[in-house]
């Protein structure tokens, strides 16, 4: 069994300050595409959010805040997952990449247990996609050792020393992010 979670912590800045999970997009918010991509790959499923919390409820997933409100990163949402399961690996996907394979989950699940690795995240035609990524558990401490003791926040300095890459083939738009208002057209 593998939960997941769905980053929505982040501040928003390169969308004007919106909340990138509730942005609009051919009908209905971000973050209801990834649930649906999302759910059927993992078995529980939660959202990582820092603020309009009870729109985020309303979908009627768990709800978790970052421990520390300084916007340490999606790094930090990544903690709070995987202090919160009871499974051993936690898939993640971002809530401004709404389009992505049905299968990605299982794919990096092979790939981690071929390579026997703690950690996997998509690469794309050389392009690393680490907020698709599947981490165990048992990276918990490490990751918040780098955090809160290191005070360092860039997410593939700790994936790189921890796990690789796994290449995927996919052309965009499939991982391509919707960081600002010009990528939703």
């Amino acid at each position: 069994m593998i939960s997941g979670i769905i980053l929505a912590g982040g501040a928003g800045e390169r969308m004007n300050g919106k909340d990138k999970g509730l942005v609009q997009w051919h009908g209905k918010a971000l973050i209801d595409h990834v649930i649906v991509y999302l759910a059927p790959q993992v078995s529980h499923l939660a959202i990582n959010a820092n603020r309009n919390i009870t729109l985020y409820q309303e979908r009627g997933l768990p709800v978790i805040q970052d421990k520390v409100q300084s916007l340490l990163g999606p790094l930090a949402g990544i903690e709070v997952g995987l202090e919160a399961i009871k499974t051993e690996w936690l898939a993640v996907a971002p809530c401004d990449s709404p389009l992505f394979p049905n299968d990605y989950v299982q794919r990096l699940y092979e790939f981690t247990q071929h390579n026997t690795l703690a950690l996997s995240w998509v690469r794309q035609n050389g392009q690393d996609h680490p907020l698709f990524c599947l981490i165990h558990r048992e990276l918990r401490n490490d990751l918040h050792d780098f955090l809160h003791l290191q005070g360092r926040r860039k997410v593939l300095d700790f994936f790189e020393s921890h796990g690789s890459a796994m290449e995927f083939s996919e052309e965009l738009p499939l991982f391509a992010n919707f960081n600002d208002e010009e990528s939703l057209k």
